[in-house]
């Protein structure tokens, strides 16, 4: 099925050579992320983004395979060996993988034409956007769920999730987690997720399973920054059925906007 990916460590990026990022494993030497929802735990800084961005093909050059690197293999294609064809790569992205926040800026023109030109796979969907409505007009949390619309694609069996639920009243929390759920009802087979406020949450919730640590070693070789190393670690933890907990989410999201549209402001108009 799709949306499984078997990687073997150690996998480094590299930008330009001014910055390295590499990733080893705490235990072993491959891991097998699929199917389910992958949950990566870690402090800010220590390469969870970095990490999505390898998978998801949006950042760095992926280290060559073979006995000096890792490699990532998605389904039946091998992307992190030399020579990988990025035309290829965009046609991986563009077929099999919802990345949320999508790398780009709404463009200048109405959200129904942003959802043609973003994504624009479903002309049916592109009739329930807005042609009048324009995103720089939109707070921000409506900015957020207008996003989800236009990247979160039913049909794709990968998504990459980071930050997600940033800035989002408890409305939009609830129609994120119906988004998700609707997903792994249909084609989503894989997700990767980042969330830090759900960490100790998802640490502690039985159905999730802490499969392993990546290691993280980043070096800075750009000027003025000669020498500088850190270490970091990240926690996979995978549910490969997340039905009963997306069911909880939204039940702690329809309450949470209950409360929120029952409260009645104080009367302040005096005897």
């Amino acid at each position: 099925m799709d949306g499984r990916f078997e990687i073997t460590f150690p996998l480094v990026l590299d930008w330009d050579g001014a910055l390295g990022i590499s990733f080893s494993l705490e235990s072993g030497n491959a891991i097998d992320l699929g199917h389910g929802l992958v949950y990566l735990k870690g402090d800010n800084g220590s390469g969870k983004t970095s990490f999505v961005n390898l998978l998801s093909l949006t950042a760095g050059r992926i280290g060559c395979g073979g006995s000096e690197g890792g490699t990532i293999r998605f389904n039946e294609t091998v992307y992190s060996e030399k020579g990988f064809d990025h035309l290829a790569a965009a046609k991986l992205r563009e077929t099999y993988f919802s990345i949320f926040p999508q790398k780009t800026f709404f463009l200048p023109v109405s959200v129904r034409e942003n959802y043609l030109l973003l994504n624009g796979s479903d002309p049916e969907k592109a009739r329930r956007f807005s042609g009048l409505q324009m995103p720089d007009l939109l707070s921000g949390g409506q900015q957020q769920k207008i996003l989800m619309d236009i990247v979160l694609d039913v049909r794709r069996p990968v998504w990459f999730l980071d930050e997600p639920l940033s800035n989002l009243d408890a409305g939009r929390r609830l129609y994120f987690w119906k988004t998700l759920k609707k997903g792994f009802d249909r084609r989503l087979q894989t997700a990767f997720f980042i969330d830090h406020s759900m960490g100790e949450q998802i640490a502690s919730d039985s159905q999730f399973h802490r499969v392993n640590t990546l290691r993280v070693f980043t070096e800075n070789r750009r000027t003025g920054f000669a020498g500088t190393v850190e270490n970091k670690q990240i926690g996979l933890y995978v549910n490969p059925a997340p039905a009963g907990f997306l069911d909880r989410q939204i039940q702690k999201a329809t309450a949470e906007q209950a409360a929120a549209a029952s409260r009645v402001p104080a009367d302040r108009s005096g005897p």
